[in-house]
């Protein structure tokens, strides 16, 4: 079976762990393409629930040259702020940077 690398992205969301629960039950994102994940070229675009910092969307682009990942944080439509050259084993830093944690 061939996966995708935005489907191993939402994998590797599911499989980062923030107080023993999977990062995307965590923030409040539903495991569903389409209503919470979208998808665009090398990147998942989720939607967390509400959070103290008001982040509307998270986009986790896969960087294929440095095997890592870029993170933007949006509020609305503009990006307010992004994390360069992160680790698959970094990714629950997406839950503090929602203020959830």
């Amino acid at each position: 079976m061939n996966t995708t690398v935005e489907q191993t992205i939402v994998q590797q969301l599911n499989q980062t762990k923030v107080n023993g629960f999977p990062l995307l039950q965590y923030i409040g994102t539903q495991n569903q393409f389409g209503k919470s994940i979208n998808v665009g070229y090398n990147t998942v675009i989720i939607k967390p629930a509400k959070n103290p910092k008001k982040i509307t969307s998270v986009a986790i682009q896969y960087m294929e040259i440095s095997d890592t990942y870029t993170i933007r944080y949006y509020k609305k439509n503009q990006v307010v702020m992004a994390q360069d050259d992160m680790y698959c084993d970094q990714l629950d830093s997406i839950a503090r940077e929602l203020g959830v944690l």
